[in-house]
């Protein structure tokens, strides 16, 4: 392990101030480059430039097709360095690291220089390990299989209920003990089979309490979202040249590589964030940023929105033609958001902090150079209580602390290897001492 007063930055972070029609402006150049990104994706290598509008409104739809995740790193690492190789003591925000083993059913949790203090673990029931879960102030885990099952735990790793509930993403708490997470639904929509984000209520002991479908939704979501990116617009331009909208069912059959579950399904909005919002300057001044109401992350349109906490009601929406698809927006105590941009198109993710009040982006962080962060899928940001963010680039199986300049104080690399390749990390949650420390004992 080396300390950080030795290393240079490796990341850029500056205060930004964009005005709010900048956003809007660069639209159309930002539409332009997702079809180009999508073709790059679709291309076997030996196809020309001289693509027709219709065929990159045909790649762009493929883009929006249902991806399995992958599970591991693309580069083997046997041999390099892993788990905390930055720690700054003087610097980094003292706490302990919540990880999910997303091969295995089991979570860890690592103090500051990646030792595991305690674990969480039970009998895996399917193929997929816990992709992520949230501690409680009395040690009980409450975490998920993907799209399996639903559980929690206690702090001796005793399964106080089991759910068979299809969800994924995120498990967030509300005051009164209760939780949301995200499920989806398969529906037969313009003659693909779609599937739609579900945000589940659950009660404490895992029952349904109620939940809110954007299928049953989707003509509001229609009129108060950008639609740019939205399927049924490039549908719209595909029978306005003439195309049925049943031939999207029929593209090039090798277009169906990209899909490796060797089904035909398409994710209209992917749904992979719910956080509530805290009591802030923001909801003070304007009741849709109230405390209470949801934050939610519609990845596959590139946008965030407020909802209202108990009609559901669309309050605010941001994002396209400046986030590619986006991850984890959390609103701060100041009243901007923090989100983590994957940036798919300029294939670098960045960090930033925005004013939902007027749109402009006030902090941002890329790596240097911009490719060296870079995560396609996942990734997540957490501000923590010193000012500093704690970031995870998914991809890599990397966690790294930034100060508010940009300078890594602490970094950890996945040491969980599958055939030399790190386990990619989903999100990774730093939680304080006076909440942890009393749950571990003497």
């Amino acid at each position: 392990m080396k300390d950080c007063r030795r290393t240079s930055s490796r990341g850029r972070a500056r205060p930004r101030r964009r005005r709010p029609g900048e956003a809007a402006r660069s639209a159309a150049v930002c539409a332009l480059a997702l079809v180009l990104f999508a073709s790059a994706l679709l291309s076997c290598g030996g196809e020309g430039d001289g693509r027709s509008e219709e065929e990159e409104l045909k790649a762009r739809l493929e883009k929006m097709r249902s991806l399995p995740y992958t599970s591991v790193t693309d580069e083997k690492v046997s041999g390099g360095p892993s788990g905390v190789i930055v720690y700054d003591r003087e610097r980094a925000w003292p706490g302990y690291n919540l990880y999910f083993d997303r091969m295995k059913t089991r979570a860890l949790l690592l103090d500051m220089e990646g030792k595991v203090v305690h674990r969480w673990s039970a009998v895996q029931t399917g193929e997929h390990g816990w992709e992520f879960g949230i501690l409680l102030e009395n040690g009980d885990l409450v975490t998920f299989a993907e799209d399996m099952e639903t559980l929690r735990l206690d702090w001796n790793s005793v399964v106080l209920w089991r759910k068979l509930r299809p969800v994924h993403h995120e498990v967030c708490r509300l005051p009164d003990g209760t939780f949301y997470v995200i499920g989806r639904e398969m529906q037969p929509y313009r003659g693909l089979l779609v599937k739609f984000p579900v945000m589940i209520h659950m009660g404490a002991d895992g029952d349904e309490i109620d939940r809110w479908s954007t299928f049953e939704h989707l003509d509001e979501i229609k009129r108060t979202f950008d639609t740019r990116s939205f399927i049924d617009t490039i549908l719209d331009k595909l029978e306005a040249a003439g195309e049925e909208a049943a031939a999207a069912e029929t593209l090039d059959a090798r277009l169906l590589r990209l899909d490796q579950m060797n089904t035909d399904v398409y994710d209209y909005l992917h749904m992979n964030t719910i956080a509530l919002l805290p009591d802030t300057p923001a909801g003070r001044r304007d009741e849709r940023f109230a405390e209470g109401n949801l934050l939610i992350c519609l990845r596959n349109v590139n946008q965030i929105a407020v909802l209202d906490k108990d009609t559901k009601r669309i309050l605010w929406v941001w994002g396209e033609g400046e986030l590619e698809w986006p991850h984890h927006p959390t609103m701060l105590e100041s009243g901007n958001i923090l989100v983590f941009d994957n940036g798919v198109v300029r294939k670098y993710s960045r960090v930033i902090e925005v004013d939902p009040l007027t749109g402009a982006i006030e902090w941002e962080y890329t790596g240097d150079p911009p490719g060296s962060f870079y995560t396609m899928t996942r990734g997540s940001a957490q501000r923590l209580p010193n000012g500093d963010t704690l970031i995870c680039e998914s991809n890599k199986g990397r966690v790294f602390e930034i100060t508010p300049e940009g300078e890594i104080v602490w970094e950890w690399l996945n040491p969980n290897l599958v055939e030399d390749r790190r386990v990619q990390v989903y999100r990774m949650l730093r939680y304080p001492p006076e909440m942890v420390e009393p749950l571990l004992g003497p």
